[in-house]
């Protein structure tokens, strides 16, 4: 006897292979009935034996699709009269519904894709926009839901016989993958110059001249998925510079993109979980421990090159990634050496995704653009992450991870939007148990940066038709996002509630949704700045938090900031106010660090330093920042978290035995003053290495927490905030809390750092709003 049932199914269901997957199910198992994609997911429709619908039920939970996910399965009775037992069909996709989809994020090719473009007998040989339905564009190129060719940008690309065959063949991998083409219909290249004038559209003469010219020293740009990469050889010391000076970047890490991992093993040490990441579908670029040169692996039939002095200066980083589109690998296989692919854009702006902003920005960067002409509905920057405290740490959560979608066992009483913080934003966004966090968006310092959040926040809007009965912000009133929410919150006729999350909070409560956790927990949240609730600036703090409520258990002792903000790019003012109450003006003066300042200059700064109403900080970050400068690593910061990166490379190169330093608790607080100049008696009575002291450094910051830990053994660990990107720091905290005994969370595909704030925004609001 025949039973007739409804699946419905939610999650990262279309444009993932599902329902071709599902129709080969039905057809092997013998059943009848039909599948079709809507805005709320897959719905699913079966006749046939009750053996052979369990069997189906079985197997598509236990094994969907490998880039599916799945996030609801429901069941429903179905009487089945139009059902055919010998016939399954996959019908047109409908419109409408609330959105429960979860939009895919861009996946890199497939090994078949690859092989397609190796194959001289492949229509698709040396296509750079090949894909199938396990590989290509998704969130990029998407306008709306349902998932559908006609919802993309490839919409006014015509397939040809080839492709529209294979696109409406079930049993074929690129059934239904909405970007298919081929070079008889797809996308096209072009080769400008920089003011986008056209040297050539011949797609051989494209490659091959662009792989030529980047082995000569030329600067590219060139457009990827989610936007164009400032592209040349990372071998190239004068193109590296070149690329440094006109990008006005003379310090920060550049990216590198290697041709296989054969290529990446001659730059990079690193563990087996870092290799996974490296060549993982997400292709990241993965924040990796440069070789050492007498261990230095050298691919076999390959030139061996040194990587440029300049692509990551004074650190003992290095970031790779592996190509992820089909024309990254074929530029790759043509110059068969690493290089620099670093986002195209102005310092404090989004990603460029259109040439004519090239032209008008850029063009004074780059010698050539490398360009095509499939639009970019959406910018998406690389992903970066790093393997520490024993698992994956995002550090920039777009490409591969992003939006990231997550399942909430409480649902939002209404539609949910958080506005994120004001350095490396992200969006997120509350709909019924689904939480979503959008791509990273950056520092939101500029008109154009604030533009790039208002396209994404409307994006969203659009994608998952978002009407937010709650807008959720940081406490900081002047924070860009925050300006934003009120305006929102106060626009239009429907009643909109504002909710403001203090900063640090946010930090930890984006840690515990990564964990679906609403129970208390201890967090530590180290960062370098945050408006705190008695309006000084925060960023050392240990919180006893849960969904909705923290109390500050303690923390780093405030401290003066003299001269503000310059404080953030000039660590010796902190230096000066964390050691002005415990040295005298004439012993400060004779130390190194301060031997830019005039004594005159030197007592004004300690007269600000000392004068009430000088803003107050308790910023884990800015301690870090003094011990560089103190330790003579780095007196001018020229990006965000330099001094840290330097602080952390020269502890890595420790010899000899390493002192005890201690973060002394006075009554709850951390004594960061102390700790520096034990620091500094260290140096002058007992030699100590600089190399070593920062070790030290860092080993009493972990110590603190294990020890603060130590009398919360029944509450899990949540560490978040920028500091914890070192995983010096990280690892050795991980590794003092597990002999305790005591259970850390992980932070899973979360950014410990401000992109996360977001998540931890919108965690507040679903146990807050409308309670």
């Amino acid at each position: 006897m025949s039973v007739k049932i409804s699946l419905h199914i939610t999650g990262i269901v279309q444009g993932v292979g599902f329902r071709p997957h599902v129709f080969r199910l039905a057809h092997e198992l013998g059943l009848g009935g039909s599948i079709r994609n809507d805005a709320e997911g897959v719905f699913i429709r079966l006749m046939g034996a009750q053996h052979k619908v369990d069997d189906f039920i079985e197997k598509l939970r236990s094994a969907p699709p490998p880039l599916a996910r799945i996030d609801g399965f429901t069941l429903i009775a179905d009487d089945g009269s139009d059902l055919d037992e010998t016939r399954f069909v996959i019908e047109e996709s409908q419109a409408g519904g609330e959105a429960q989809v979860v939009v895919s994020p861009d996946k890199s090719m497939c090994p078949d894709c690859l092989a397609d473009i190796r194959n001289p007998s492949d229509r698709h040989y040396r296509y750079p926009f090949t894909n199938c339905t396990n590989c290509g564009p998704r969130y990029t190129l998407i306008k709306a839901l349902p998932y559908d060719r006609k919802h993309t940008s490839m919409a006014h690309f015509a397939m040809c016989a080839q492709c529209e065959a294979e696109y409406k063949n079930p049993l074929d991998r690129r059934y239904h993958a909405q970007p298919v083409s081929c070079p008889n219909c797809g996308p096209k290249l072009s080769l400008t110059g920089p003011d986008g004038s056209l040297i050539s559209s011949d797609a051989e003469f494209c490659l091959d001249e662009c792989a030529r010219l980047l082995k000569q020293g030329a600067i590219f740009a060139i457009k990827g998925l989610g936007g164009f990469h400032l592209v040349c050889d990372a071998t190239h010391e004068e193109a590296v510079s070149s690329l440094r000076t006109r990008k006005v970047r003379p310090a920060k890490p550049l990216a590198v993109m290697v041709k296989d991992i054969a290529m990446a093993r001659s730059f990079a040490d690193g563990a087996q979980e870092e290799w996974q990441l490296l060549s993982s579908r997400e292709r990241p670029i993965v924040i990796m421990k440069k070789a050492a040169e007498q261990h230095r692996a050298v691919p076999k039939d390959t030139q061996h090159r040194e990587l440029a002095a300049s692509v990551a200066p004074g650190i003992d980083r290095i970031g790779l990634f592996l190509p992820y589109t089909p024309l990254h690998a074929l530029l790759l296989d043509s110059v068969d050496r690493p290089l620099v692919a670093t986002s195209a854009n102005r310092s404090g702006e989004p990603i460029i995704i259109a040439a004519v902003d090239i032209h008008q920005k850029l063009a004074g960067v780059v010698d050539f653009i490398l360009d095509h002409d499939r639009p970019i509905v959406s910018g998406c920057d690389d992903s970066v992450v790093q393997w520490c405290a024993g698992q994956l740490q995002v550090i920039r959560l777009a490409r591969g991870y992003a939006p990231l979608a997550m399942l909430s066992p409480k649902p939002s009483k209404s539609h949910l939007m958080a506005v994120g913080p004001q350095q490396k934003n992200t969006l997120g966004f509350g709909l019924g148990h689904n939480l979503f966090l959008s791509p990273h968006i950056g520092d939101l310092f500029s008109i154009e940066a604030e533009d790039y959040f208002i396209r994404t926040l409307e994006s969203f809007k659009r994608l998952y038709q978002v009407e937010p009965g709650c807008v959720v912000a940081d406490h900081h009133p002047d924070y860009a996002p925050s300006r934003f929410a009120r305006r929102y919150a106060q626009s239009g006729d429907r009643a909109i509630e504002l909710l403001t999350v203090q900063h640090h909070f946010a930090h930890i409560l984006s840690v515990m949704a990564a964990n679906s956790r609403s129970e208390p927990v201890l967090g530590f949240s180290f960062d370098g700045t945050g408006l705190g609730d008695d309006m000084s600036l925060w960023g050392g703090e240990v919180l006893l938090c849960s969904a909705t409520h923290f109390e500050r258990l303690g923390g780093l002792m405030p401290f003066a900031l003299p001269g503000g903000d310059k404080a953030s790019s000039e660590p010796w003012r902190v230096l000066l106010s964390l050691l002005a109450g415990h040295l005298s003006a004439s012993q400060l003066q004779g130390l190194p660090c301060f031997a830019h300042l005039s004594q005159p200059m030197l007592n004004n700064h300690l007269k600000v330093i000392g004068r009430p109403g000088t803003l107050q900080s308790s910023s884990m970050g800015r301690l870090f920042d003094a011990a560089a400068a103190l330790l003579g690593i780095c007196q001018r910061v020229e990006f965000e978290g330099q001094a840290g990166m330097l602080l952390e490379a020269f502890a890595a190169r420790a010899t000899g035995p390493i002192p005890t330093l201690v973060l002394e608790d006075k009554q709850g607080q951390w004594d960061g003053a102390a700790l520096l100049v034990s620091m500094l008696e260290q140096m002058d009575t007992l030699d100590t290495s600089p190399e070593c002291l920062a070790n030290a450094f860092i080993n009493a910051i972990a110590d603190a927490i294990a020890e603060k830990a130590r009398h919360y053994p029944n509450l899990p660990v949540a560490l978040s905030g920028g500091v914890f990107q070192s995983r010096t720091l990280a690892n050795a905290t991980a590794q003092r809390l597990s002999q305790q005994g005591l259970k850390l969370l992980p932070w899973g595909q979360v950014p410990v750092n401000d992109g996360g704030i977001a998540l931890g925004q919108l965690w507040y609001a679903v146990h807050s709003f409308g309670q």
